[in-house]
């Protein structure tokens, strides 16, 4: 499988929404959120697993990457057009889509995570190319700032994750009653709850040992004296 999606990467990528499509088709979308059916994570996982166990996937991901934010794209587009049209006649997406819907909306999620993983990968190759050896040792240079906030952020991935769907609906439970246009209450949840996140994160969880442990991080590194 690996050699043939090396061969192959974008048609084999491709291939592999149609299970995620046809989950959706028959289950989606969730009656609560409007979001993926919940069966149809099960791919998404199983994929990880097999991109994980061999460097050839992520190689196909990179080369997949642009046909796979084209798709995205355009399937997310075509999912606001939808909507729009849902809502211009008093339906609401999540009740009322038809089953195109639901696979065009397993189609955008999947391209959109080809995509993101494709551009990652791109860049961590880029950053494993060996460097001609030097005729003598070049000068101590600081580390690049956008190298360290990468560091930073990849160490918070997981508390992240687990810590900011609470925090969305505690923001949410506030912003929703305010007076204002959804334009104007979207970008405000996004930057507070976001900001929220980011403090509980680097104030009540990365700088203590129990709460790393609680949170699956590795100990924190003892400085060098």
């Amino acid at each position: 499988m690996a050699a043939l999606t090396g061969r192959h990467p974008v048609a084999v990528l491709a291939a592999a929404a149609v299970p995620i499509m046809a989950t959706e088709a028959v289950f989606g979308p969730d009656a609560n959120t409007g979001g993926w059916e919940r069966t149809a994570y099960v791919f998404p996982f199983l994929y990880g697993f097999l991109i994980a166990g061999d460097a050839r996937y992520e190689a196909a991901l990179r080369r997949a990457r642009w046909p796979a934010l084209a798709a995205a794209l355009l399937a997310t587009a075509g999912l606001l057009a939808w909507a729009a049209a849902l809502n211009s006649r008093g339906i609401s997406a999540m009740t009322g889509a038809a089953p195109g819907w639901s696979a065009l909306q397993g189609l955008a999620g999947w391209s959109w995570l080809v995509a993101i993983l494709g551009f990652g990968a791109a860049i961590t190759a880029r950053q494993r190319r060996p460097r001609p050896p030097a005729s003598f040792p070049p000068p101590a240079e600081r580390e690049p700032r956008w190298r360290r906030a990468a560091q930073y952020g990849n160490e918070a991935v997981l508390p992240f994750y687990l810590l900011h769907e609470p925090v969305i609906v505690a923001a949410a439970y506030l912003i929703v009653r305010w007076h204002a246009p959804t334009l104007a209450k979207y970008p405000a949840l996004v930057a507070i709850s976001f900001a929220a996140t980011l403090a509980i994160y680097e104030l009540a969880v990365r700088r203590y040992r129990p709460t790393r442990l609680l949170f699956g991080m590795k100990p924190q590194p003892v400085p060098h004296k």
